[in-house]
């Protein structure tokens, strides 16, 4: 229900919440998994928990530090509803056999919705690319709340002009539900890749593990229609971190130089990565907005959920900046913390060679690096603080955590809540605000 919406397939099911419903249930057979979750020795021993509470905190702490308490019930109720999903997720994957589940689940769901945007995204294509009403219909749709453009489904961009001085069109292919962005699409995509990988390579499916080829198939060419330069540095952030837990660091260097040198001439277009222009420059331009806003009594607690559009032109377009400047110091870090946490344990997993005792386990360590690589690169270009599909990664590497630990030969966890861990993960959280405000004093070109 989280992937594929039932109304926007069958519109006759009109505004029913389906995915309310769903989750209702899982609450009610959680309950007790939740709680366990939620107390004080579990929070300490999966920090992760923590900031996933924090940030939910923070929401409604960020409203009041500022004053503004309009609509505070709703952004703290849709954030509770964020949270609940995690707490669910954390609770219920307790054996690799639930985590296998789980995974193989999404990467089918993924994959069904995905193919059914691209089935859509070529017969639109077929009828609007050289259609001459579509610069009259795009304005008409520009003028309406996102949520009510009906005839374009799918984002047109401008490829410059022909010979003849005609603007050139192309469409990048939109998803369903929260997947309505090519952005967005392309992160899923890179994920479920990711997914099928796994299941491809897997002993336990001979023969019949080859059909995750055509998952992969369709993730491919969906990626190409996304023409998504954020989509494409996640997938290779994605085989950096597969390839270093996989093989070690220095045959993730090499093939990652090669691949990266080969970018430009494979892609074209998509791997034009430009921050002195155009709408790299743009973005940066919104994040100096952004940080600009906090230099002064909004640095702990931000300038409220919600509000990144009323100091600048956009939302930040990178989830980071974005929790730093609408949650302040206080709900950056533990936003910071969701996915810092996972990433500073897989790192000292990796470089004091821990030994992960159930094959299962070890078999998925590499994978689930990548699809946390690949989520945190994506961020730095989306602003994705308050919706499911973050916490989902941020689960999915939590329940990781904690099923290697507890196969460990005397249950322990992998990570707890010390000085040893506050230390660096408050230091990295500090050093990516200022890194990205000095970051923004020297490329951001106003006027």
């Amino acid at each position: 229900m989280l992937f594929i919406r039932p109304s926007e397939l069958f519109p006759a099911l009109g505004n029913l919440q389906v995915y309310l419903v769903f989750i209702a249930g899982a609450l009610l057979f959680s309950f007790q998994g939740i709680h366990n979750q939620l107390r004080w020795k579990s929070l300490i021993q999966q920090p992760v928990n923590m900031c996933a509470v924090g940030v939910t905190l923070c929401v409604v702490l960020s409203r009041i530090a500022t004053g503004n308490f309009t609509g505070i019930d709703t952004a703290f109720i849709g954030m509770l509803k964020v949270l609940l999903y995690y707490l669910v997720l954390v609770s219920v994957i307790t054996t690799p056999t639930r985590m296998r589940y789980f995974l193989m689940s999404t990467a089918v769901c993924s994959t069904f919705m995905i193919a059914y945007s691209i089935v859509d995204y070529r017969s639109f294509n077929a009828e609007w690319l050289h259609n001459p009403e579509l610069p009259r219909v795009l304005e008409l749709e520009r003028a309406l709340p996102a949520h009510e453009r009906t005839i374009l489904r799918h984002i047109p961009d401008r490829d410059g002009y022909d010979r003849y001085g005609n603007e050139v069109w192309f469409f990048r292919i939109c998803g369903l539900g929260i997947f309505h962005d090519p952005n967005d699409l392309s992160l899923l995509i890179v994920a479920t890749s990711i997914m099928s990988l796994f299941f491809m390579t897997d002993p336990k499916l001979p023969g019949i593990r080859y059909l995750w080829v055509l998952p992969l198939l369709v993730m491919g060419l969906a990626m190409f229609y996304t023409y998504s330069r954020g989509g494409l540095l996640a997938a290779l952030v994605a085989l950096f971190a597969w390839l270093s837990t996989r093989y070690g660091g220095k045959v993730a260097i090499a093939i990652g130089g090669l691949c990266v040198a080969a970018l430009p001439l494979a892609l074209g277009r998509a791997a034009n990565i430009d921050v002195s222009s155009g709408t790299g420059q743009q973005r940066i331009q919104i994040w100096s907005d952004g940080l600009m806003a906090i230099r002064n009594s909004r640095l702990i607690f931000g300038v409220g959920e919600g509000q990144y559009e009323e100091i600048s032109t956009h939302v930040a377009h990178n989830s980071y900046i974005h929790a730093f400047v609408e949650l302040g110091l206080v709900g950056g870090t533990f936003f910071f913390g969701c996915f810092f946490i996972p990433a500073f344990t897989f790192l000292l997993m990796k470089t004091n060679r821990f030994r992960i005792y159930h094959p299962e386990l070890q078999r998925l360590f590499p994978y689930v690096a990548a699809i946390l690589a690949c989520w945190c690169m994506g961020m730095c270009t989306l602003s994705r603080c308050y919706v499911p599909p973050t916490y989902m990664v941020a689960g999915i590497c939590a329940s990781f955590l904690n099923l290697v630990g507890f196969y460990r030969p005397i249950p322990k966890p992998m990570l707890i809540l010390d000085r040893r861990t506050i230390q660096p993960w408050f230091a990295c959280s500090f050093g990516l605000l200022v890194g990205a405000y000095f970051f923004v004093r020297v490329f951001a070109r106003f006027g």
